[in-house]
């Protein structure tokens, strides 16, 4: 017999796989999982091509003598950590919005 204090497996809201203890309209661990590693990924991409665009930027203003060079360097830093961390939390929310397959299409 079923008890009724113990949550019933609850379908995942993205690939419908039955999961104990899920909340209506969540996603499974492996669903969650596979969403912040695209949403890494993306926000690496994204960060590595601004810090790339600053180093650029600042190696063709900067004179090769300079000692700028360093602060320069040090900004390149900062700012892939700064894109990657933005990026990151805006791709996890873009990645939230995909549709979202039917139950029935697995």
């Amino acid at each position: 017999m079923p008890s009724f204090v113990a949550s019933p497996e609850v379908p995942c809201a993205r690939c419908g796989t039955r999961v104990a203890g899920l909340a209506w309209g969540e996603e499974c661990r492996n669903c969650q999982k596979l969403h912040r590693t695209r949403a890494r990924r993306l926000a690496s991409r994204i960060s590595v091509v601004a810090a790339l665009l600053l180093g650029l930027d600042i190696w063709l203003r900067i004179p090769g003598d300079s000692p700028l060079r360093v602060y320069g360097g040090i900004a390149v830093l900062v700012t892939y950590l700064l894109v990657y961390q933005i990026a990151s939390r805006v791709a996890l929310v873009y990645l939230a919005r995909e549709p979202r397959k039917e139950a029935s299409d697995a």
